[in-house]
């Protein structure tokens, strides 16, 4: 159990060093590029994680874990790649000057095959983890109480960024117009509920965290 739970940290560190070369790497390190190199290493980790899933689940999350708390745990891995590669998005986007407001561009191109990278890896290590889980309750009464919390929370919250954002758009009329274009207003959509999504998740591990002691 131990050479186990050591294998699912080698992969972990692994994906954030992968991660970070990624997305904070220099263009040019000794010659070479380190971006390429990091997300080779963060998708080659991921899809080893996915592998390692399948053998060795019940090592992976804490023990005495409900479904819900997996299934949790997943979802926040992800989400939080997926916000990564979005803000990784929009960084690119700010250097392109007008082919910015294109839909489709580079920047945009990319992020979309990443994005869908991780939704199959989403998908996969989901079912893996409700495969093995087949017997286990959906849904008890702690899991629903816990995700109508997070779900108030994430709520919430959203409630509060989009209150915070059409008061900016009140107190700055001014520069309001520059930013009303198509792309960006589908940026900020994209990039509140992607917030929301991964508050939520970080609520959900949280809160069954904390219940658990």
């Amino acid at each position: 159990m131990i050479a186990l739970h050591r294998r699912t940290w080698i992969l972990f560190s692994l994906a954030a060093l992968g991660a970070v070369g990624m997305f904070f790497g220099p263009d040019g390190w000794h010659g070479l590029d380190v971006g390429p190199i990091g997300a080779a290493m963060l998708y080659a980790a991921i899809w080893l994680f996915v592998i390692h899933l399948s053998f060795h689940s019940n090592a992976v999350f804490p023990e005495h874990a409900s479904l819900s708390e997996k299934q949790s745990w997943v979802a926040l891995v992800f989400v939080f790649l997926i916000a990564c590669h979005f803000l990784n998005l929009l960084d690119a986007l700010s250097d392109m000057g007008a082919q910015a407001d294109e839909i489709s561009n580079p920047a945009t191109r990319n992020f979309g095959w990443n994005l869908g990278i991780l939704f199959v890896a989403w998908v996969v290590a989901g079912g893996i983890v409700r495969a093995q889980n087949a017997d286990a309750v959906e849904l008890d009464e702690r899991d629903l109480r816990i995700q109508r919390a997070a779900h108030r929370f994430a709520g919430g919250l959203m409630s509060m960024q989009i209150i915070g954002l059409i008061a900016l758009l009140v107190i700055f009329p001014e520069r309001a117009q520059s930013w009303m274009r198509p792309l960006i207003v589908g940026n900020v959509l994209l990039g509140l509920l992607i917030a929301k999504t991964l508050a939520e998740s970080i609520f959900l591990v949280s809160r069954y965290s904390l219940e658990r002691r």
